[in-house]
């Protein structure tokens, strides 16, 4: 089952409310692992602080809903039709109100009272834009079971990027001491699973997959990238990339720092979902 909810001018919801709002949208359907959502927003973003943002609130609080009802690998796309999203065939399609039901097929249409924002509390709005601020960027990762986490990194990457997305993925050879390797999923499916999600998501971005076989990967040797999108967790690795760059007589990236990875504000953003997580829950689903 495919279902969207549209939201129109999110501004400042909080978790709490948007997982309430989860439960009573998804809560009569008949929801599996194999099921597919998608959070369709329509507002404009001007700063990438805002989109991520709503990005972490978005991811958290529908993963929070499916978690309550063990659906952990259901899997949760949220698209911005800032990006001139494709049509998405929607089994399902909630809307604030009924003149946005055209924007997508649907075999069921319903309308929903969206929760008002906080007016005290609204998006930033001051400093120039960050809209596909750079030509060239990249990013790099494992990749691996791919998640909430990895879906606010590639969203982000791709808002800042106006034309080419550099992406690197680790090779396998890199990756024997993570827990459960017994259980990663092959490169090529990690990097046909980024590939599909770019896609989805802003189909008018090229994208390039590099695999990853020493700790800079391509942003140590590529000179027409500009910046390069890390998490907090990977801000030094960043550091580490322009010292490799400077001593090549390459020109410094630019970094720019994803903040929010899916938690909550209380736990710092942690991650609900991590690949480790996944792949701990792929080993007991399969012994049993």
């Amino acid at each position: 089952m495919k279902v969207g909810i549209l939201f129109h001018e999110l501004g400042n919801l909080g978790t709490d409310s948007l997982t309430n709002l989860f439960a009573q949208l998804l809560g009569d359907l008949k929801l599996d692992a194999k099921s597919q959502l998608k959070i369709i927003l329509t507002d404009t973003f001007r700063l990438s602080y805002n989109l991520d943002t709503a990005l972490g609130r978005l991811y958290s609080s529908s993963r929070d809903y499916l978690l309550s009802k063990d659906l952990y690998s259901t899997s949760i796309d949220v698209l911005i039709q800032q990006f001139s999203v494709n049509d998405l065939q929607l089994d399902w399609l909630f809307v604030p109100e009924e003149t946005y039901g055209c924007r997508f097929t649907h075999k069921n249409l319903r309308v929903f009272q969206q929760p008002k924002s906080n007016p005290c509390c609204e998006p930033l709005t001051d400093g120039p834009s960050d809209f596909e601020k750079y030509k060239v960027s990249a990013l790099g990762g494992t990749f691996d079971h791919i998640h909430d986490g990895h879906k606010i990194l590639l969203s982000m990457a791709a808002f800042i990027t106006s034309s080419r997305l550099i992406v690197g993925v680790t090779d396998q050879d890199l990756l024997v001491n993570k827990k459960y390797r017994e259980f990663l999923e092959t490169v090529d499916q990690r990097c046909n699973n980024v590939k599909k999600f770019l896609a989805l998501l802003k189909p008018t971005l090229k994208v390039e997959i590099v695999l990853i076989k020493d700790v800079c990967g391509p942003t140590g040797t590529v000179p027409d990238i500009e910046a390069l999108v890390v998490s907090r967790e990977t801000v030094q690795g960043g550091k580490l990339v322009n010292k490799t760059r400077i001593e090549k007589g390459l020109s410094e990236l630019d970094i720019s720092v994803v903040n929010v990875l899916g938690g909550n504000e209380e736990d710092g953003w942690r991650e609900k979902l991590s690949s480790t997580e996944l792949r701990k829950r792929d080993m007991e689903t399969r012994e049993h």
